[in-house]
């Protein structure tokens, strides 16, 4: 974990889990994790996140999802906020992502980091 200071001549920001994170910047990880997570179920594109140990919450969650399909993108998304924030939050806890104390994902987008994830996966013939 790199702590607040200098290292090499830069201020270096501290990075944190989303646990450590305060309640503006946890509302914008979780954001920015719907934001992510919305298309890519749409198109049945996360075999990454089948690595963790989620299905239960993700099931809770995809299922509030179909429920309201009815809702506009930004209505979906802040309900979903609403509704399934912990469940959310429970997700990113246990993909463990690392995070600046601003909210922002250390590698950079979601988009990043999975396919940062999926390129690590053996590719078998």
């Amino acid at each position: 974990m790199w702590h607040n200071g200098i290292r090499g001549g830069a201020i270096v920001a501290e990075t944190v889990t989303i646990d450590k994170l305060n309640e503006t910047a946890t509302m914008k990880a979780i954001k920015d994790f719907v934001d992510f997570y919305l298309p890519r179920l749409k198109k049945n594109n996360l075999e990454i996140l089948s690595m963790y140990k989620v299905d239960y919450y993700l099931a809770d969650i995809n299922h509030f999802i179909f429920e309201n399909r009815s809702f506009t993108p930004d209505e979906l998304r802040d309900e979903l906020y609403k509704e399934c924030g912990g469940d959310l939050k429970h997700v990113i806890s246990v993909i463990n992502p690392e995070y600046y104390d601003n909210g922002n994902l250390i590698s950079g987008t979601w988009e990043e980091w999975y396919q940062d994830k999926f390129n690590k996966v053996p590719v078998r013939d």
